[in-house]
């Protein structure tokens, strides 16, 4: 009957705002717990004031996340998803060659933004030294990145027809590697230190391990 199919398709619409309304929270209490956590510290910094700084009570934080712990595992997903779309995208129909210099691109005009998650990323890996739950949820949020990664080089050897130097994981490692310390180092000297060394280097890799007998 009309006015029961009115009902449900009501009760559905209500159930997506729920959701829509849910999620939009969660994401504003991601984003004051960057802020605070970046400004304070992770140990430091209170639930209360990343409540506060999000616009809602500290029961709102207790409604999306079990633990301090869960909330910086969110915050690594959300990083690590976004960074992977964006890559997926700049990387669409690109060469290795052409990706590598999408790469250095991409680093050299990350800007301030990029300086505020490296030292999210400080704090997080501290953290994790101090907090087992935390070192393992760490840990797989890394190892997510890697498989993506790896599966995003799989796909760019196969198109160009050649065969990695490396498994593509242990590539993925490595880049990972190159990156953070790379980055570890810009941070604390920015003037001397450029970013776009990550993918100079990555470059120099792949040509010296893709030579006959290397």
């Amino acid at each position: 009957m009309w006015y029961i199919e009115g009902m449900n398709e009501e009760r559905a619409t209500q159930r997506l705002d729920r959701r829509a309304m849910k999620e939009r929270t969660r994401q504003r209490l991601l984003d004051a717990a960057a802020s605070v956590f970046v400004r304070r510290g992770i140990e430091a910094a209170s639930l209360d004031e990343i409540a506060e700084v999000a616009g809602y009570t500290k029961g709102a934080i207790y409604s999306n996340f079990a633990s301090k712990t869960e909330l910086i595992t969110a915050l690594m997903e959300r990083r690590i998803l976004e960074q992977t779309a964006a890559a997926e995208e700049a990387l669409d129909g690109a060469s290795l060659e052409q990706g590598l210099r999408v790469l250095d691109d991409r680093v050299a005009s990350s800007g301030g933004a990029d300086r505020d998650w490296l030292v999210l990323a400080v704090e997080f890996w501290l953290q994790a030294m101090r907090d087992e739950r935390a070192r393992v949820a760490m840990a797989a949020q890394y190892e997510r990145a890697r498989t993506l990664t790896a599966g995003m080089l799989d796909a760019k050897y196969r198109e160009a027809g050649a065969e990695p130097p490396l498994p593509a994981r242990d590539l993925s490692i490595i880049f990972e590697s190159l990156g953070i310390g790379v980055a570890m180092q810009s941070l604390l000297d920015p003037a001397t230190v450029p970013m776009g060394l990550q993918a100079k280097a990555i470059a120099i890799l792949l040509a010296r391990t893709s030579e006959p007998g290397a």
